[in-house]
């Protein structure tokens, strides 16, 4: 992966977050993962929740699930500022996400035998989701927050555990303060395992926007 310059997009994501290169090594090291860390369209930034934090915040994501044999590497890559239209689409771009997730899943995170408690995925596609929101241009501008309203999964097949999986989220509407989201979880291969959609409501500042 070439090195990029930092861009205004990763500076809403606190560029004084390091990014783990032993996970960026990871993840390029894998076919399905490869063609993204090497495309013009995506830059590497932080999954903030995985950062420890003060008092009691992010310790789901910084500690409890992140352990050699819960989630040992994860990998998030947002559109560039610019590649993507000045309005949301009225149809996703399968192929080209708004923020993307890479994720290597332990035995630690299973529930039924070598398959991935859904309550874990549910949580992992929630802050995804919520970060493919805050990712957005208007949302930087206007520095508000995103709350989650409703979160409706389809669990399509089990998720085994080892293995590595992949997040997509794309932004599909805005209203007002509404946002609605889709995401899905795929494997390897390419075969969707879990789909989503959520709504999130943005914090009152935001409400002229």
């Amino acid at each position: 992966m070439t090195d990029r310059p930092s861009s205004k997009r990763h500076a809403f994501f606190e560029p004084n977050l390091e990014i783990s290169p032993q996970d960026v090594e990871y993840f390029a090291s894998l076919p399905f993962a490869a063609p993204y860390l090497s495309s013009p369209l995506y830059e590497p930034v932080p999954f903030v929740t995985r950062y420890d934090a003060k008092g009691t915040s992010n310790k789901f994501f910084s500690k409890v699930i992140n352990t050699a044999d819960t989630i040992p590497h994860l990998l998030s890559l947002a559109r560039m500022p610019g590649s993507k239209p000045n309005q949301i689409p009225d149809q996703r771009d399968d192929g080209a996400p708004d923020f993307v997730v890479f994720v290597s899943l332990g035995p630690d995170l299973c529930g039924f035998q070598d398959t991935v408690h859904g309550g874990v995925l549910a949580a992992l596609l929630d802050e995804a989701l919520g970060l493919c929101a805050e990712s957005t241009e208007l949302v930087s501008k206007g520095h508000t927050r995103l709350y989650t309203a409703g979160l409706e999964i389809s669990y399509r097949s089990p998720v085994q555990a080892p293995s590595v999986a992949m997040i997509k989220t794309w932004v599909t509407k805005r209203q007002g303060r509404k946002w609605f989201l889709e995401a899905q979880v795929l494997d390897q291969d390419g075969s969707v395992k879990v789909e989503a959609k959520t709504l999130y409501i943005s914090s009152r500042v935001d409400a002229g926007l």
